[in-house]
């Protein structure tokens, strides 16, 4: 992480380290995991579990998360009904292209992935919607941070740790600014085996009102069936399914995003 951080950074944190892959945790592993030592944890995640954020397994004693989480993913949805607005976009996108399509929101340190759709085929890439894509090392992350606001950008920037996932990965400063140039001028991201080989990834952003990306949508599809053709259809595919999502939002993508869709599609 690229900042201290306080009592209520540390308590969600833990929560991070909370997947579908990993739903429940001992004290002394998730401690360990996070870099926090026992006692810290344990207060932490009492915390957490009097605001029923997280609950306790009364038998096998280890922790998982709480009914609070899904109270406030109703109230999010709700208030502000994006998963419901961007799955049909996303679901005609998979069956036109073929490929596991995913959409993604930003968080301080990296995306979290809110829908994932997959192919009616044998061989596709499988997207753990609770693994965090980091921003330096993901497609989607590259096509948010390109058209982000500036005040996200360099927020989001400040904690990049630009750790290697493949040796393929981003991993200093210089070279990701310099890809987010190209990307603004190309309207999508294209990330090959940067963060799980055999891996490549095409986003593109989902727009906000004020112009600037508030999400992403990607494809996530096997290297070994990708060609220099089939990433020009898949990228037009992905951009024109982000322009119906930001316009299903009430907004308008800039007109350079439009005009950079339109020339992969002619």
């Amino acid at each position: 992480m690229g900042k201290s951080m306080g009592t209520v950074d540390k308590a969600f944190h833990l929560l991070s380290f909370f997947t579908v892959s990993e739903p429940a945790w001992g004290l002394s592993e998730l401690a360990r995991r996070a870099g926090q030592d026992k006692a810290t944890a344990l207060r932490l995640l009492n915390s957490l579990i009097a605001g029923g954020f997280v609950e306790q397994d009364p038998v096998a004693r280890t922790f998982r998360l709480g009914t609070a989480v899904l109270k406030l993913a109703r109230i999010r949805e709700a208030s502000f009904p994006f998963v419901a607005l961007a799955r049909p976009p996303a679901e005609r996108l998979s069956e036109q292209i073929g490929e596991t399509v995913h959409v993604c929101l930003p968080e301080r340190e990296a995306l979290a992935t809110v829908q994932v759709v997959e192919p009616q085929r044998a061989t596709r890439v499988h997207v753990d919607p609770s693994q965090p894509l980091p921003y330096h090392a993901t497609a989607s992350g590259l096509a948010f941070l390109a058209f982000a606001r500036p005040d996200l950008l360099e927020s989001a920037l400040s904690y990049v740790d630009f750790r290697a996932h493949t040796e393929h990965t981003i991993t200093s400063k210089e070279a990701l600014t310099g890809q987010l140039a190209k990307i603004r001028a190309g309207a999508y991201a294209v990330s090959g085996s940067s963060f799980e080989l055999e891996t490549i990834g095409i986003a593109a952003p989902i727009f906000d009102a004020s112009g600037f990306a508030t999400a992403t949508v990607a494809a996530a599809c096997l290297a070994s069936r990708m060609t220099p053709e089939l990433e020009t259809r898949i990228a037009s595919a992905v951009t024109g399914t982000a322009i119906d999502i930001s316009r299903a939002l009430g907004a308008e993508p800039p007109a350079v995003f439009i005009q950079s869709h339109m020339d992969l599609a002619a």
